[in-house]
């Protein structure tokens, strides 16, 4: 942790139980991690955005975003 001027900024972190997992992290070839697998978790997730927009728009009601921008 860095300390300068009332501010605190962690510039590293460590720890022996850590669940963080480099490989799975990352992008690059050779990951561990399936990226094909991540349209499906976008899919779900956004259901409930999807099926929020069909609602409003069969009742009339402004998108989302035209609402905070006014």
């Amino acid at each position: 942790m860095t300390l300068h001027a009332g501010r605190a900024v962690v510039s590293g972190r460590r720890s022996e139980t850590s669940l963080y997992d480099f490989s799975l992290a990352t992008y690059d070839t050779g990951d561990a991690f399936d990226q094909c697998l991540a349209k499906g978790f976008v899919q779900l997730w956004s259901l409930p955005s999807k099926i929020a927009a069909a609602r409003d728009g069969r009742l009339g009601r402004p998108r989302f975003w035209a609402r905070v921008a006014d």
